[in-house]
């Protein structure tokens, strides 16, 4: 195999990844590229390369990047049924979701039924329309978590509130990270922005941690992928990163 090796930049152009993308990954544990020993540049050898396209293929067929993470990159015996256990849960997603697609036509041809014959759209069909849709995606959010945390987890997670004086002071943070994403990480309003989200987080995952690391891990979108939370987009929560990891350096350097 070839032996040479690629720059991020190099990498990105090549594979068509973007730079952020192929960070993240590191990030994640995905890849591990070895650095320059004079430079510090990062370089991505013939390794990274397969496993850069064993992440394509993966990703291509539903896989997030967190179960990939779960499949060990090695050539060894409990790879292949690592693999196998996992191709076979996606299987099963893909038959659940195809067989919640044809529900989904059937209600589409039922208010298309209901227009030919009225002659109008019916306001009611029409909204048990929307309502019915809307049970089917608070029904894919509920197996998407219950997919990625143990029981015992949710029963820990908070349960998300649409009133009150939590959701307001959710909503206001949310506000104050859409107002500040101009600034960067170090400025004091983005400082006290993360001294606010921690706070609130604490108080939300009566400190735990770890609980509250996977649920970043569960809500926090890929690159390019929309958001998985509300108000939670990729380039809202990589400020969110941004400043609460500057903020605990700081904390940690006192």
């Amino acid at each position: 195999m070839d032996s040479r090796t690629y720059k991020v930049g190099e990498l990105a152009r090549r594979s068509g990844v973007s730079v952020a993308a192929l960070h993240y990954y590191e990030e994640l544990g995905l890849l591990k590229p070895e650095r320059h020993p004079d430079s510090g540049y990062r370089l991505y050898g013939p390794a990274d390369l397969v496993r850069l396209q064993e992440i394509a293929v993966l990703k291509a067929m539903g896989f997030k990047l967190s179960a990939i993470g779960d499949l060990p990159a090695g050539s060894d015996g409990p790879r292949e049924q690592s693999w196998k256990s996992a191709l076979l849960r996606q299987s099963q997603q893909i038959e659940s979701r195809m067989e919640e697609l044809a529900a989904m036509r059937k209600l589409i041809e039922s208010s298309l039924f209901s227009i030919e014959v009225n002659g109008e759209v019916v306001l009611e069909d029409m909204a048990d329309f929307v309502r019915q849709l809307g049970d089917f995606d608070a029904s894919r959010k509920g197996e998407a978590r219950r997919a990625f945390f143990s029981d015992e987890e949710l029963r820990r997670l908070p349960q998300p509130v649409e009133t009150g004086p939590q959701a307001e002071a959710w909503a206001a943070l949310l506000r104050g990270v859409r107002a500040n994403l101009h600034r960067p990480p170090d400025a004091p309003e983005s400082l006290e922005l993360a001294h606010a989200l921690l706070e609130y987080a604490e108080g939300a995952f009566g400190g735990d941690e770890r609980l509250l690391e996977r649920y970043w891990t569960f809500v926090r979108p890929e690159p390019g992928e929309p958001a998985r939370a509300y108000g939670l987009d990729d380039e809202a929560s990589a400020y969110i990163e941004a400043i609460t990891d500057e903020y605990m350096r700081r904390r940690g350097g006192q």
